[in-house]
Parts: C-alpha cells; structure tokens; sequence
C-alpha cells in the first residue's frame, strides 16, 4: 500500500494549547534525557483515572512523570500536536480501525521486537496491529458482538442461524442492523467471501471477495432475512434494534458489552451466547481491539513503549474493573474476576472465532457503499448477485479515487 503524503496531512493546522509535558527517548536511536515527562493520550473516557494509576506506579519505578491525558484525536491533529514540544509521545488505547491512517501517514514506530510475543495474544488482537506485514501496535483489550437472548422468551438457543431464524419467524423475532458490513460479516466470511484478502500480515485491498459465489451465497440468506422471513425491515437501525430488544419486543439481539448495563439497569430478562454457526462454518463477527502506539517523533520512544508495556502486564484487571475491557492476552482472560462473568465468557468464546475489520484505510470507504447495496437488493431493485457485485465496482472506484492524490 502507498503511503499518504505526509505533508498533505501536517497543512491541517488545529489547536492543541491543552497539551502538558515533553518527550525525550531512546527509540531509534535518539539520545533520551531519563527524568522527563512523558505524555500519553487515551481514547479510553472511563478508564482515564485507571491508566493514571498505573502511569504513576510505572513513574515511580523508573523516575519519571508520567501525565494521561484523554484525547479523541483525528490524524491531522495528531500530526500537528507532535511537532511541538508538549506533544504527546504514545496514544493508548484507540480502536485498532484508526491505526493504518496513521501508519500511512507516518505518524508512528514500529513495535520494538521483544515487547511482546504474538502468540500470547487473541488472534484476532495480534492481527489488528499490523499494517502493511509490520507491527506497529501492541494489543490492549478486544471486543466484539454476541448473541443476546430473551431467557422468558428463549428456553434454549438454537445451534444454527439456519434454526434460529426458523423459531424467531414464530417466537418473537431477531434485530440487528442487517444492512452493516459489521454485522453481515459473519454470514460472509461462512460462507468464503471476504472484504479484502489477507495474507502474511497485509492485505490486498484490490483483492476484493464481496462477489464471489459465497458472498453471494450470504447475501441470499440476508435477502430472505427481510423478504422471506419477514425478520429484519430497512428501517431498523442498531439503536431501535436495541430499544426493542431491551423493552421486549423481540427474542434475540446481535450486540456487545457495551449493551450489558443498559439492559441490566432496564430489568431486560437476558443471556448472552456464543454466535449460532452458519452454513455449517463458525460465525466470524467483528473483533475490536483496542491497541497502543508510539509516535516515531517522540524522543522518549523506548519509556513510552516501556509504560505501555507495563500497562499491558499490569492493568488488565484494574482495565476491566473500570470500563469492563476484555483483556486482549489470552492468559489474563483466565482471571478468576473474568472467567466467573457469564455474560463476559459468551463473549470471550466469540472473540475466538472473531477477526479484526481490515485494518487498512481504504475500509472505510465500504461502509456506505455496503448499506445501500443491501437497502436496494431488499426493495427488489437488485438481486443478490447483483448487489454484490455493484457494491465491489463502487468500492474499486471509490479507493481508486481516494488513491488518485497520493
């Protein structure tokens, strides 16, 4: 993949006064100067106090100050606020979606070899912190999307999507936002279609699956969802499909941990289960990860990566207690606290045969393209086949457009 001009990112000029603290290190090379402060950014709102704590223990030790400071940021603004010298050195915690925009525009460093060995890791985790065949995060906490059941409506949950959809035509119906790449993936990938094909680390993204025979296979199935089943409308969006399930209104749900609260503050009579498999294949759903970087501007590279490091060995329980982040090492979803969560294992056991969306930058012209082509093929203007292979020649033209300034 080619990288995005560098110079076209840093032309955007943003404010960044609420910055605090200086970097210095030994990275690549650069002389570190031990002592000074370092600065983290987080995209984690809930856990900011809890990656404070941990910054602190972690400054102790190795004599420095350490500040976490909870930023949202957009690629152009990181851009600029490293050029100054109260610039972050590391960002913590951001969606794993986010890192190839930064990768390709050459905003980050490459993962010291030895900080972390991949197989200690979910799949899925390890997965998302590589672009383009090299390691440019470390893994933090995962997420993904599980089935949701009403327990007085569902007395046992079906073992395949092909039963379920049978028993919810008659017994109270199944919600989810059947128009999202997010979560038709699964259907997609049982059935051997794919977004862009993956191998040894990197994708091809003209390498596109979404019209071969099994895509169109899947499509198929979620057509019938809407036109035969009668189960999934246009206009049912993820939020309405998650109101209707919490007062009720419906047998099943496709949501995350996120939904867990809602649902619990609303008395919602529920369980959580491991996907039902389709097409005789495993439901691959969504793994979000949550992954760590460090600005290849930083003069403070090998204390940031050391923190982050020491997040990783340290926080996962302190991560979970604050903000119920599933731990991304595999030996930490073993904890006592985590493995005695039912709700936390069913997702857990989904994240297994979970992958990340294609951490590339030319994803996220997919979304918008997915939706309507599932829209149309759901009001009879394009057939399955159809719709699958429209939505492959938009994408080729959009990325190519999205290609033409680099």
């Amino acid at each position: 993949m080619k990288k995005k001009l560098i110079t076209a990112v840093l032309a955007v000029t943003m404010a960044v006064g609420m910055l605090t603290g200086c970097g210095s290190g030994t990275g690549t090379g650069k002389k570190e100067a031990s002592g000074e402060k370092l600065v983290i950014w987080t995209n984690m709102n809930v856990e900011v106090d809890t990656i404070q704590k941990y910054a602190d223990e972690w400054g102790e030790k190795n004599g420095r100050k350490v500040e976490v400071i909870h930023q949202s940021p957009s690629v152009q603004q990181f851009a600029q606020a490293v050029k100054s010298a109260s610039g972050p050195d590391a960002v913590v915690g951001i969606p794993n979606d986010q890192l190839a925009d930064y990768v390709n525009a050459d905003l980050t460093a490459e993962v010291p070899q030895d900080l972390y060995a991949d197989k200690d890791f979910s799949d899925a985790a390890i997965q998302a912190c590589y672009v383009d065949g090299k390691r440019y995060a470390a893994p933090l906490s995962v997420e993904t999307t599980a089935l949701f059941y009403n327990t007085d409506l569902v007395s046992e949950v079906p073992k395949t999507w092909e039963e379920l959809v049978d028993q919810a035509a008659t017994d109270g119906g199944v919600q989810f936002d059947a128009t999202s790449i997010y979560y038709d993936l699964g259907f997609v990938r049982a059935c051997g279609g794919y977004i862009f094909k993956y191998q040894d680390g990197a994708y091809d993204t003209a390498d596109i699956g979404l019209d071969n025979e099994g895509s169109v296979e899947a499509y198929a199935f979620i057509n019938d969802l809407c036109n035969k089943y009668k189960l999934i409308t246009a206009d049912v969006t993820a939020d309405i499909a998650r109101s209707n399930f919490q007062n009720g209104k419906c047998a099943y749900y496709i949501g995350g941990p996120w939904d867990i609260d809602g649902f619990t503050s609303a008395g919602t009579k529920f369980a959580v289960a491991k996907m039902p498999t389709f097409h005789g294949q495993p439901f691959v759903t969504p793994v979000g990860t949550q992954v760590s970087f460090v600005s290849n501007s930083s003069k403070n590279q090998d204390a940031a990566w050391d923190f982050i490091s020491y997040l990783m060995e340290n926080g996962a329980l302190g991560m979970y207690e604050a903000g119920d982040r599933i731990p991304a090492k595999l030996a930490d979803q073993k904890l006592d606290e985590i493995q005695s969560n039912a709700y936390t294992q069913a997702f857990v056991e989904q994240i297994n045969d979970g992958e990340p969306m294609p951490t590339v930058s030319e994803m996220g012209q997919l979304w918008s393209i997915h939706t309507n082509n599932i829209r149309s093929m759901w009001s009879g203007e394009q057939t399955p086949e159809e719709a699958a292979k429209n939505m492959v020649t938009q994408l080729k033209e959009a990325i190519e457009l999205m290609n033409s300034g680099k």
